[in-house]
């Protein structure tokens, strides 16, 4: 029976082929004799991302054609009863079906939801072995979070992560046409923008109903919840761990600390303590749904004295599932510039200047460490003291570290200011967003 229904698979696979992607950015990493695995927040887009990266390979003459891809998806009654011993037959029954094909014919294994076997981790890696096969892994489970794979894999795989929409990989899903350059196509940039803040970046979010997206928001904060972490870590206490959440995704782009969130749970009449608290944001931290971001600083000691700042894997599924909105977006503005800014480089952090202890929200560092980006996140700089208040914490941060590139992202305004021979660029989110890199303009 199990052969049987592989077989199936394999034939539906190749006579449905791939179905139509909107292309999504970054690379799958690749390296011979190791195993690809792609993970980030549940409906992030991680499946369709290895479909397309089966067209990658196809497309750069990596792979024949697509009968070369081994596509099982084991969210199946029948495959998610296969133990680790069955696996092999896995290849044995597509080798069977390909009868041309050896063990030095290239060949791409998509195993997606393949961590419903127990065992998997050994026969993904024997596979890998074989350096004419490339092995890709992903999954919604909490056993595809990184910290499982960095010690189930041991050294034998390489990490892809894939992270919702940016506002690029919106516009493409919004099927946008026009010419960015023209007064047409800069109004609709901006109103696909403005939707963009308003519902976050999930995929599934552009082609669904607006009356139905608070509902999905809420539906996928549930499943996070309950999935990768009450039931991973069976939690004795999930109202208290849910409403924990709910509290930190109200202080999105705020300071946190663990006496606050610790204190906060008191207050509301639960029994804690800190280790729970300490233990509830790690968890959430690993199942890509909050991010705390540290200061800046090369001592150790200086990171854990200061707050952290708070943010989400998407500020809509934030605003949907927090306690409080004030109803503006000017948090959600910051903690879009974040989600982009980790994006696309390896530290992000935010710095307090070291004579009056000014806060900037972003400090961007290179591949050693050092400091090569300042960047301010605010809705609107029309107002001098707002200026003021942007522009003193990023000239100082530029004459101590030597920083050039200095951004205030707003929400339309766009113009250059000297302080002190210090240049600043204000950009609007949109241009910023869609700029290469998303660094300096």
């Amino acid at each position: 029976m199990i052969e049987q229904e592989l077989q199936r698979k394999f034939e539906d696979f190749r006579e449905l082929g791939i179905p139509s992607l909107v292309p999504r950015a970054g690379r799958i990493h690749q390296v011979d004799r190791m195993v690809s695995t792609v993970i980030g927040a549940r409906r992030s887009g991680k499946s369709f991302r290895v479909l397309q990266f089966a067209e990658e390979m196809i497309g750069e003459g990596l792979l024949p054609s697509l009968d070369h891809v081994c596509s099982v998806d084991f969210d199946n009654p029948i495959l998610a009863n296969l133990s680790a011993t069955d696996l092999p037959l896995i290849q044995k029954t597509f080798l069977k079906l390909n009868s041309s094909f050896t063990l030095k014919t290239p060949l791409l294994f998509i195993f997606d939801e393949i961590h419903r076997i127990e065992g998997w981790e050994d026969y993904v890696i024997d596979l890998s072995r074989n350096v004419h096969w490339k092995v890709v892994v992903t999954g919604s489970s909490s056993k595809l979070l990184k910290d499982d794979i960095a010690t189930s894999l041991r050294g034998k795989s390489v990490t892809s992560p894939v992270y919702p929409l940016s506002f690029a990989e919106y516009l493409r899903f919004q099927n946008f046409r026009e010419k960015p350059a023209s007064t047409k196509g800069q109004a609709v940039i901006r109103s696909l923008f403005d939707d963009y803040l308003k519902w976050g970046g999930y995929p599934a979010l552009p082609k669904t109903a607006e009356f139905s997206r608070v509902t999905l928001l809420r539906e996928y904060f549930d499943t996070m919840i309950m999935k990768d972490i009450v039931e991973r870590y069976n939690v004795s206490k999930p109202r208290q761990c849910m409403h924990l959440y709910n509290y930190l995704l109200s202080n999105m782009g705020r300071p946190y600390t663990l006496k606050s969130a610790y204190e906060f749970l008191k207050q509301s009449g639960y029994a804690t303590s800190r280790d729970a608290v300490r233990d509830y944001v790690a968890w959430a931290e690993d199942a890509w749904l909050l991010f705390t971001v540290p200061i800046f600083s090369q001592s150790q000691k200086e990171q854990e004295r200061n707050y952290r700042k708070i943010y989400c894997i998407d500020w809509a599924l934030a605003i949907h599932n927090s306690m409080v909105w004030d109803g503006s977006y000017s948090r959600a503005l910051e903690n879009m510039v974040f989600i982009q800014l980790r994006r696309m480089f390896p530290q992000v952090r935010y710095y307090l200047t070291r004579s009056k202890r000014q806060e900037i929200d972003f400090l961007v560092s290179d591949d050693r460490g050092s400091p090569v980006m300042a960047v301010q996140a605010c809705i609107s700089i029309a107002h001098q003291d707002t200026l003021k208040r942007e522009c003193e914490p990023l000239v100082a941060a530029a004459k101590y570290f030597g920083i050039t590139d200095n951004l205030i992202v707003t929400l339309d305004e766009e113009t250059c200011i000297e302080v002190d021979g210090i240049f600043i660029h204000a950009i609007p989110a949109w241009k910023w967003s869609l700029h290469e890199n998303s660094g300096a303009v």
